[in-house]
């Protein structure tokens, strides 16, 4: 509902805050960066802080009072109001990035000739040492085709004495990926209710986690699980290790999380004729435990902090010595 609201939005904002259409006016940077801004206020709407949002729809107008903007790039102007947002906030989710549309023929010059494969964020899959199993999950990607690449890689090590998941590179995506591994690594399904989710508009909070019930795959249930997390362990991410951490169900090393916990929608937006884009990503809703535990701003903290220049080799002799 907010996300089809968000994309009304870009739409009328595009209709009503340019030119008419047989214009072929170029914006300047300063046309450019006045749209920024009543876009940026527009969307702060949909933050799940009201309260919260009025303040900082005042502070960007603010911002506008003092001349802030005056002389300055768009990208540079995306960034100032981002460092705001997250100052003001502590919420690192919130983004505005500007960047440059290429022409069309431009852009098929600089398309990659061949195409990298699909391997829905799973980037290497190993038997180590001890017939320890690795899998590096880069990025949390959801849908059928992507569940199914994530299925053939548990696959390949379900008969591993121990697993290795290293997320220190994952930068979050899509929360049901994560939910679609956890199945197979949890027998007892009260970790499917452990998180609870409220967002913008809403009076109260309900389940997060998305329910998956597979009945064919591996069954992990009792196979040791690791996780190696860094500070660029961030949002659906984190909370794959946040959930294994609270249920107590796998050993987590490395560094604390990003603490970026607030998910939220991603919009994109152009002024008429203007060769800028404005990406804009505002959060619209908490996560946190029943009991009230939340990983925003805090992340979440390892069990065993790693040190070395390799953190797998480093992880795998901390696994041996546990046997």
């Amino acid at each position: 509902m907010i996300k089809n609201f968000t994309v009304i939005l870009s739409l009328l904002l595009v209709a009503i805050i340019t030119l008419p259409a047989c214009s072929q006016h170029k914006p300047s940077a300063a046309e450019n960066i006045n749209f920024l801004t009543v876009v940026v206020k527009t969307n702060l709407k949909n933050y799940f802080d009201q309260n919260k949002a009025d303040e900082l729809i005042e502070k960007v107008t603010e911002m506008e009072r003092k001349k802030l903007f005056e002389g300055v790039s768009e990208e540079v102007a995306a960034k100032m109001i981002t460092d705001m947002l997250r100052k003001e906030t502590h919420d690192k989710h919130f983004n505005i990035i500007a960047y440059t549309i290429k022409p069309q023929a431009e852009a098929k010059q600089t398309q990659p000739q061949n195409q990298q494969p699909f391997t829905a964020g799973i980037t290497s899959i190993k038997i180590l040492k001890n017939n320890i199993g690795y899998i590096k999950w880069d990025a949390c990607i959801a849908g059928e085709a992507a569940f199914k690449k994530i299925r053939s890689a548990l696959d390949s090590v379900a008969g591993c004495k121990q697993i290795i998941f290293d997320i220190t590179e994952n930068p979050g995506g899509d929360g049901a990926s994560s939910a679609f591994i956890n199945q197979f690594f949890y027998e007892s399904k009260d970790y499917q209710t452990l998180l609870v989710k409220k967002c913008t508009g809403e009076a109260n909070w309900h389940q997060s986690e998305v329910i998956f019930n597979y009945s064919q795959g591996p069954k992990l249930f009792n196979t040791p699980l690791y996780i190696i997390t860094s500070d660029k362990t961030f949002s659906a991410a984190e909370y794959f290790a946040f959930t294994a951490k609270e249920m107590k169900r796998a050993t987590i090393l490395g560094k604390t999380t990003a603490g970026a916990g607030n998910p939220g929608n991603a919009m994109s937006t152009y002024l008429q004729n203007s060769d800028t884009v404005f990406w804009m990503f505002t959060p619209n809703c908490q996560i946190t435990t029943r009991a009230g535990h939340s990983l925003e701003g805090v992340g979440v903290k390892p069990d065993v902090e790693l040190t070395s220049n390799n953190w797998v080799n480093e992880t795998v002799d901390y696994i041996l010595k546990q046997n």
